[in-house]
């Protein structure tokens, strides 16, 4: 099979909700410029985003082709809500609410954050075991005397504030969305859903669209597990 190289990190069949007859979107960049016009088959792809390195070295879309199989029963079951059905069956609920998990999970500020609490991480660890503990890490892995010219460059970088810059890892955020999908899905299901038609005011919708806050006491330190409210805007 052909594999798929340009992969949507918002699916394609949602962001139609929010195109013109041509199937096109306006897309602006925060904080508001620039603001281009684009097809919905090139609103929000990243090349080989989700495609990862198999243990003979080829190179996999296993995942993005696994989406997609989600990606399908959720487009019919929205279509469903646009159609004038609500509530929506037990099967459709439970379709559309996995793809609200896979999306939760699936985006580039979810991978950004692994990379970031890792870098973290790092930073402390090597703060805490000081210098010359970084020094007999570095000689062991390289097999050399490492000069201390080359150890201050690799401690300050280390050690700077947000700790190193570290190359996201496809592999760890896939790992997430397979870890956390099914059962964030089963939970949304199983939650109370309200359907709010807006009649005199036009809804926009992000690189992340599904939204998490907690009731009356504010949003600092929500996540998929303490969100008391998810809302996505659909169409």
């Amino acid at each position: 099979m052909q594999e798929t190289r340009r992969q949507h990190t918002v699916s394609k069949f949602y962001l139609r909700g929010f195109a013109d007859e041509r199937e096109q979107v306006a897309r602006i960049a925060l904080p508001g410029e620039p603001r281009v016009r684009l097809s919905i088959r090139d609103a929000s792809v990243i090349k080989d985003f989700y495609s990862v390195e198999l243990p003979g070295g080829e190179r996999s879309d296993m995942f993005e082709k696994a989406f997609s199989e989600i990606e399908g029963p959720a487009s019919r079951a929205l279509d469903a809500i646009f159609g004038g059905t609500w509530p929506l069956s037990l099967e459709e609920k439970g379709n559309l609410g996995l793809w609200i998990a896979l999306q939760q999970l699936r985006g580039e500020e979810v991978r950004a954050s692994q990379s970031q609490i890792g870098a973290d991480f790092i930073r402390l660890l090597v703060g805490v075991s000081g210098k010359q503990a970084l020094r007999r890490h570095m000689e062991a892995a390289e097999g050399r005397v490492v000069g201390d010219e080359e150890l201050d460059f690799e401690w300050r970088d280390i050690t700077k504030p947000g700790g190193p810059t570290i190359m996201p890892n496809p592999i760890d955020h896939v790992r997430t969305v397979v870890e956390l999908a099914p059962g964030l899905g089963g939970y949304l299901s199983e939650s109370h859903w309200t359907l709010h038609r807006f009649r005199r005011r036009a809804l926009v919708t992000c690189d992340h669209p599904v939204s998490m806050d907690k009731a009356g006491r504010g949003a600092d330190g929500v996540g998929v597990a303490t969100a008391d409210i998810f809302t996505v805007a659909l169409s």
